[in-house]
């Protein structure tokens, strides 16, 4: 019971909180700067995963202790493939974001004395749409037979029994690894640039740096 009311916590507050981020960053009299851009794309993958817990979460109010009579017409069901497609499009989007802020404020930090190689909106769109086709795409691959959502309860891609099942997990796998390799990287290398006495910036992209940093490493430790 504790932990069916953490989970309807947890969800509902994903839910109605990157509601709240959504509406402040997108009616917020301040411009859209690449930062925020970016921090929108994060608050509605966060909400697509609160969306695939609400679904689950529903599910078990409904069946209660009685899963085993509906366990195969829910995981052969609309409803189980609709949760597997939130959960692998929210994840991969927000590793795919959170990779992305972690570039940019790099960028912006390695490059800060340049203005004339700043990174423009129309830059992190294009850089963003790249991400929403490829994780739209590796989330209707097991809808496609590639691998399948109807293998556990929780409807992830937990498919092994063909090679090219295998292959999906390995690959989304290893997707996930790179990309947390590039963060610690990226972090690393901003942490040394602005140790360094040379190093010549205004405070206000290492102030948003060391804001990302807290956001991010939170945000993988929930994944």
């Amino acid at each position: 019971q504790f932990l069916r009311i953490v989970v309807w916590f947890v969800n509902l507050l994903a839910i109605v909180g990157n509601i709240f981020v959504l509406f402040i960053l997108l009616t917020s009299h301040y411009k859209l700067t690449v930062p925020r851009f970016l921090m929108c794309n994060l608050a509605f993958a966060d909400f697509c995963m609160g969306l695939y817990l609400l679904l689950i979460a529903s599910v078990d109010l409904y069946t209660r202790s009685e899963y085993y009579n509906h366990a195969i017409e829910w995981q052969t069901g609309p409803g189980c493939n609709t949760a597997g497609f939130f959960t692998v499009f929210a994840s991969e989007l927000s590793v795919y974001t959170l990779t992305v802020i972690t570039l940019e404020r790099w960028y912006a930090i390695t490059f800060a004395m340049r203005p004339d190689r700043k990174i423009r909106l129309r830059h992190a769109v294009l850089v963003m749409l790249a991400g929403w086709l490829s994780c739209t795409l590796l989330a209707l691959l097991p809808l496609l037979g590639v691998s399948s959502y109807s293998k556990v309860s929780i409807c992830l891609p937990m498919d092994t029994e063909t090679p090219v099942a295998e292959a999906y997990i390995v690959f989304v796998l290893v997707c996930n690894i790179i990309a947390f390799v590039i963060i610690c990287a990226c972090y690393i290398k901003i942490y040394v640039t602005v140790r360094n006495p040379q190093y010549k910036s205004g405070d206000k992209d290492t102030k948003i740096a060391k804001r990302m940093a807290v956001l991010i490493f939170t945000d993988f430790l929930c994944m």
